[in-house]
């Protein structure tokens, strides 16, 4: 079914649940249990904020049930100190935890997995230690508020004072929520942030501002929390710190995954186990606490057997096992070439500049004093393994810093950060293709054209071009080999680029699929009018598709020359093709 929200467009039995949540459950429920379906609700909306998290990043936030704490505390002050309406109350809390969420997002640029989710856990804790000492605001004077006579409860809207009315409204707010998810994971946010999961460098690579969309999604995580918060205060109308516990923050992260966290029902099955499930034991005589053995049981499920949850296994049970067939356009290249030649006149780019680039780690140097001008449409660089080729492709992505300079014509791209250059006209592909699994092929490539522009034309060009016409809609997670590298070339072609780097492309492809490539890379520079660099072991493909090469070992170059030359040199024979030099 798909990815964590809605898929395209809103499905009939999804209408369907939404219809029945917001106008039929408040309808037939009654007494505590309405109360219980608001609880409910209410974390549906935080555990969403968690398995956002984790499902377009990778990240694990175990800072939620604080956040939802600080939302509470935020609206409930502004609701006494101010009298402000309801949902200006509860959107200032989401703001304050919006905030809060974001400075979440620092020591997520700097570490991952177990260490982020430590840090995110110590903010829990700081904060019950907070809610704790000084309790939740409930009308006294002072910053606090906080009094032992009788308290004040929160005001609720005045279109839902009610209990069924007012579960009506957060249900209402919950969907609004899941609204929010799918507008970003439709368009660039959704697009980066899965490029990000995949692969950071190549997020960069592609123009991706890393820091900004992490900084992004924790924002968004933290405006679920807090108003998940501000709308609990609203249900109770007192808040207790014993509700937000640290280890809390835990078992929510858990029942997401449990749930199926990149899915939206996944929240509510979340949400369901953590509130309604001990209701239930409690209504059938046994002990509610039995209900951590079935999330222990559900998460070891989820683990072990269903890696996308209940709400996978649901989704995957309802899903039509029909599959379109998809026919695959190839491209006749011969007529590329002459539509590219008789188009208009092409320009030439500027010649690639390499001046003394110098890189070392500790005692080893990777590159020692390379000095080129690269001024072929094609060049290769090629040398044994450890030669130090990866790492001057990675000097021109700005992933390594070095000394020297690396220029296209009067741009000096060791000037820029590595997202720059892309805008600058850099492209590059990797050794292992990084393409997303549950983006499709249209979105994969338009992670490139959503941080340096483009249009629908150059979207669809790129893809004819390397013959995927007619797959545009297929997710990486179903492409082979061979067509996730025509992905990545596609990708690469897009928003006028300058200069195109292929690092290994034909890897792991079989005799016709590199040939195919080949003639692929044979066009790029009457195609795009850009400088292709080429970086691979084949060296019939070298030879085939190179005007000049560069040879590289231990990060000294060995020749720079016309293609034929050079690996006719003794020294290259020696170095890399495995022939002796002739004593003389």
């Amino acid at each position: 079914m798909g990815q964590f929200s809605l898929l395209k467009g809103i499905s009939p039995w999804t209408l369907a649940i939404a219809i029945a949540a917001v106008v039929v459950l408040p309808a037939t429920s009654g007494g505590q249990w309405i109360k219980i379906f608001t609880s409910t609700a209410c974390f549906t909306l935080a555990i969403a904020g968690i398995a956002f998290m984790y499902a377009r990043l990778g990240m694990v936030n175990l800072a939620q049930i604080a956040l939802m704490g600080l939302g509470g505390w935020v609206t409930l002050r502004l609701n006494h100190a101010f009298a402000l309406p309801f949902e200006l109350n509860v959107l200032l809390g989401g703001f304050v935890t919006m905030v809060f969420g974001a400075v979440l997002a620092i020591p997520a640029l700097r570490m991952r997995g177990l260490y982020l989710a430590l840090v995110t856990l110590m903010a829990a804790g700081a904060l019950e230690i907070v809610f704790g000492t000084y309790g939740f605001p409930n009308g006294g004077e002072g910053f606090w508020g906080v009094q032992t006579s009788l308290a004040d409860k929160m005001r609720r809207p005045a279109l839902a004072q009610s209990d069924a009315a007012y579960l009506r409204y957060v249900l209402v707010v919950v969907i609004l929520g899941f609204l929010l998810i799918e507008a970003h994971r439709r368009t660039a946010p959704g697009r980066a942030w899965a490029m990000i999961r995949r692969s950071e460098a190549a997020a960069m690579a592609a123009g991706v501002n890393v820091t900004l969309y992490k900084t992004w999604a924790f924002a968004i995580s933290g405006l679920l929390g807090g108003i998940a918060g501000g709308l609990l205060a609203g249900s109770l109308g007192l808040l207790d710190p014993g509700s937000f516990r640290a280890p809390e923050s835990i078992l929510l992260f858990a029942l997401a995954v449990v749930g199926g966290a990149r899915f939206w029902l996944g929240a509510v099955i979340g949400a369901a186990l953590y509130r309604i499930l001990p209701a239930l034991l409690n209504d059938w005589g046994l002990d509610a606490d039995l209900s951590f053995v079935i999330f222990g049981a559900g998460l070891l499920h989820a683990v072990i057997t269903a890696p996308d949850g209940i709400a996978g296994q649901i989704l995957a049970g309802l899903k039509r096992k029909e599959k379109d067939a998809v026919q695959v356009t190839h491209v006749d290249t011969n007529q590329m070439k002459a539509e590219a030649q008789g188009a208009a006149q092409q320009t030439t780019q500027a010649a690639v500049e390499l001046n003394d680039v110098s890189v070392q780690f500790g005692g080893v140097k990777a590159l020692q004093n390379i000095s080129a001008r690269f001024e072929q449409p094609i060049t290769g660089i090629i040398g044994p393994n450890g030669a130090g080729k990866t790492t001057l492709m990675n000097v021109f992505s700005g992933f390594v810093t070095a000394r020297g300079t690396v220029q296209i014509g009067d741009l000096v791209l060791t000037e820029l950060a590595p997202s720059g250059r892309s805008q600058a006209g850099l492209r590059r592909s990797f050794q292992k293709e990084e393409i997303a699994n549950d983006l499709s092929v249209r979105d994969n490539i338009l992670v490139q054209l959503d941080s340096i522009g483009g249009n629908k034309d150059d979207l669809d060009r790129a893809i004819a071009f390397v013959g995927l016409s007619g797959m545009e809609d297929i997710m990486g997670a179903e492409l082979n080999a061979f067509e996730r590298r025509l992905v990545d070339l596609a990708r690469c072609i897009v928003g006028d680029p300058k200069i195109i780097m292929l690092d290994e492309p034909a890897g792991g492809l079989s005799s016709s699929e590199t040939d195919r490539l080949g003639d692929l890379i044979l066009h790029l520079p009457e195609v795009t009018k850009a400088k292709v660099l080429v970086i691979d072991h084949d060296v019939d493909l070298i030879k085939r598709i190179c005007a000049e090469t560069l040879v590289l070992d231990f990060g000294q170059m060995v020749a720079f020359g016309p293609t034929e030359e050079v690996l006719n040199n003794p020294k290259v024979k020696a170095a890399y093709l495995g022939t002796a030099e002739e004593v003389v």
